[in-house]
C-alpha cells in the first residue's frame, strides 16, 4: 500500500541481521454442482496453494506454513548496490543474491520456503539510486535508463529488463550460460535453481499519490512489462545483453504489479498497447493483478470507518466481473489479488466494527477466511492476504495491524493465523467446485472438490455481520453426501476443532454462525 509500504521497509528492513432459528423443514434441492472448477480456461490452483500472504524475507518460515503461497516483497537495490554510491550499476552489474547487499541469502530463502511446501512470487518494486546518473534517484519513480526516454517504450527499460532475466535465470528452472550472468565477485554463478516459478513485476503502478514520474499510465506500464516479459519480443539487443524473464526460462511467470484499483479499463488499454507495439500482439503478462480492501466507502481510507465485511463489500462480485473480462479477452492468463485484509486497532479505519461478543481478533480472522473464500468463488487463481505481521500494534493507522501475527521481533500469531492455517489444512489439494444455494438467503454454502478423490468439503457460514446464529439449521448437501466430520477453526490450533457428523440422505443438521465451519463428506 503506498504510504504504509514506505514506512513498513524503514522500520522492517533497516537492520537485516537483527439470531433467530428458522423452521426445520427440509430444503429444496439444490442443482447439481459440478465436478470440475468452472469458469477458466485453465486448472484451478488447490486452495493450499491458493491461500497466500504477503511477507518478508526476515519473517519464520515455520510462522509462513500458515499460507500456501508467499507475495514476497523485494526491493531492486537489495540485489543492486542497495544504494551505495560506487555500484557500477548497468551494463556493468555486480549483482548479489547470497548475500545480497543487505546480507540477506535469497537462496536460502526461496530453497527453505519450497521445501516447507510454500510457494513464493518475488514482487520486485523501487527504482535504484544509480539510475539517471544520481544518487537520489527517487526509488518509487518509473526506472526508465535516463532522463527525458518515453516511459511509454518498451526500449527505455533495458536496465531494468536485464535485472528481471538474471532474477529469472537464478532461480528459474532453466540453466543458462554462465558467460551470461552479471553477478558480483563474491558470487556463485549459478542458474535454473529452480525455486520461483513467479516474478511480479512493481507494486501498485497506478498509484497516483506519488505523482506522474512515479505514476505509470497504462501504456507505461505495458512498456516496462513487455521489456521485462522478452525484451520487447526480442528487439532490446543493447550491449548485446539478454532482457526479459522469458529469455531465461519460458516457464517463469511474469505477473503484473497489483494495482491499488479494480480498474478493468486499466487492463483493456495495457491490451491495446500490446497489440500495437508488439509484432505478436501477445499481452505480456501472464497475471493479472489487484488489491481490493473493504473500506467503509468501497474506495480508500478517505472515507472513515469501520470497515465492512468481504460479503459487504462485495469482494465475490467485483472479482467475478474481472474473471468474466479475462476468460472472454484473454484466456489462460492467471487472476490474483495480492493484497486484501483487515486491522486489528480498533481505531484504524480499516478494523472491523464491534460485532456482539466477539474480540476484533475473531471479526479480523474470521473475515480473512470469507475473504478467501468469496475470491475462490469468484474464479481468483491466487490470493494474498496483507500481509504477514504488524507494523506496529499500537499504531491506528490503516495498514498497520492487517497482520496475522505480532511485529518484528515477536511474531505471536493471532486468531486469524490459526485459522488461515486451519482452513489451508482442510482444503490441501481441493479446488472450488460450486456454490449450494440454502433456504436462508444469508447462508454460504460452497463446496471444494479434490480430483479423483470421493472426497469433498462443504464450507459453511452466515455472511452477516450482526453475530448471527441459526441452531439445529438443516442443509442439503448432495444425494450421495455422507457426512464425516465438521471442523470448526479456534484459537489455537493449526487443524481447528473436529467432531464427528451423521447425515441422511445427503441431509445435515448443524449450528450455523458468521464463522465458516468445514464439512467433510465422502460422495
Amino acid at each position: 500500500m503506498p504510504l504504509l509500504l514506505i514506512i513498513c521497509f524503514f522500520l522492517s528492513f533497516c537492520n537485516p541481521k537483527d439470531d433467530a432459528p428458522i423452521a426445520e423443514e427440509k430444503p429444496k434441492p439444490s442443482p447439481e454442482l459440478p465436478s470440475e472448477p468452472i469458469g477458466d480456461t485453465t486448472i484451478r490452483i488447490t486452495m493450499d496453494q491458493f491461500i497466500g500472504a504477503n511477507a518478508f524475507i526476515d519473517d519464520p518460515i515455520d510462522k509462513l506454513k500458515a499460507v500456501g503461497f508467499i507475495r514476497e516483497y523485494h526491493n531492486w537495490s537489495w540485489n543492486e548496490g542497495n544504494g551505495a554510491a560506487n555500484y557500477p550499476g548497468f551494463p556493468n552489474n555486480a549483482i548479489q543474491f547470497a548475500p545480497s547487499y543487505p546480507g540477506w541469502s535469497f537462496d536460502d530463502y526461496y530453497a527453505n520456503l519450497n521445501k516447507e511446501g510454500v510457494a513464493v512470487a518475488p514482487c520486485i518494486q523501487g527504482a535504484v539510486n544509480w539510475l539517471h546518473g544520481g544518487p537520489n534517484f527517487p526509488g518509487q519513480n518509473k526506472p526508465t535508463d535516463a532522463p527525458g526516454l518515453d516511459p511509454a517504450l518498451a526500449s527505455s527499460y533495458h536496465a531494468k529488463a536485464f535485472f528481471m532475466y538474471q532474477y529469472a535465470a537464478r532461480y528459474g528452472s532453466k540453466k543458462v550460460p554462465e558467460a551470461q550472468l552479471s553477478v558480483s565477485a563474491n558470487q556463485a554463478k549459478l542458474s535454473g535453481l529452480g525455486v520461483v516459478k513467479y516474478l511480479e513485476d512493481w507494486n501498485e503502478q497506478d498509484k497516483t499519490w506519488e505523482g506522474r514520474d512515479a505514476e505509470f499510465k497504462p501504456e507505461e506500464y505495458a512498456a516496462m512489462a513487455s521489456a521485462n516479459y522478452d525484451g520487447h519480443g526480442n528487439t532490446m539487443t543493447k550491449h548485446g545483453k539478454k532482457y526479459g524473464i522469458k529469455n531465461a526460462d519460458t516457464s517463469m511467470r511474469l505477473v503484473m504489479g497489483g494495482l491499488a484499483t479494480l480498474d478493468l479499463n486499466y487492463i483493456k488499454k495495457m491490451k491495446t498497447w500490446f497489440e500495437a507495439n508488439r509484432a505478436d500482439k501477445k499481452f505480456a503478462v501472464d497475471a493479472l493483478n489487484f488489491h481490493i480492501y473493504a473500506f467503509k466507502d468501497g474506495a480508500s481510507w478517505q472515507g472513515g470507518g469501520p470497515a465492512v465485511s468481504p460479503e459487504a463489500s462485495g469482494f465475490r462480485e467485483k472479482m467475478t466481473e474481472i474473471v468474466k473480462y479475462r476468460n472472454e479477452n484473454l484466456p489462460g492468463k492467471e487472476v490474483w489479488v495480492s493484497e486484501f485484509g483487515w486491522d486489528t486497532n480498533p481505531e484504524s479505519v480499516l478494523a472491523p466494527p464491534k460485532i456482539g461478543a466477539m474480540d476484533i481478533y475473531e471479526i479480523q480472522a474470521i473475515w480473512l477466511i470469507r475473504a478467501y473464500l468469496e475470491l475462490a468463488a469468484a474464479g481468483v487463481d491466487r490470493a494474498q492476504m496483507y500481509m504477514s505481521r504488524d507494523v506496529n500494534p499500537n499504531d491506528k493507522t490503516w495498514f498497520a495491524t492487517c497482520g496475522i501475527m505480532g511485529p518484528k521481533g515477536d511474531f505471536t500469531p493471532k486468531k486469524s493465523w490459526y485459522y488461515i492455517y486451519t482452513m489451508k489444512n482442510i482444503l490441501k489439494n481441493m479446488r472450488y467446485a460450486g456454490e449450494l444455494k440454502d433456504t436462508n438467503p444469508n447462508i454460504r454454502i460452497y463446496k471444494f472438490s479434490e480430483k479423483g478423490s470421493s472426497k469433498s468439503v462443504y464450507a459453511i457460514w452466515a455472511k452477516t455481520s450482526e453475530d448471527l446464529k441459526i441452531t439445529n439449521h438443516p442443509i442439503q448437501l448432495g444425494a450421495k453426501a455422507t457426512a464425516v466430520s465438521l471442523t470448526t477453526p479456534v484459537n489455537g490450533k493449526i487443524t481447528g476443532e473436529e467432531k464427528t457428523l451423521s447425515s441422511s440422505e445427503g441431509r445435515i443438521v448443524i449450528d450455523v454462525s458468521e464463522k465458516p465451519v468445514f464439512v467433510l463428506v465422502n460422495e
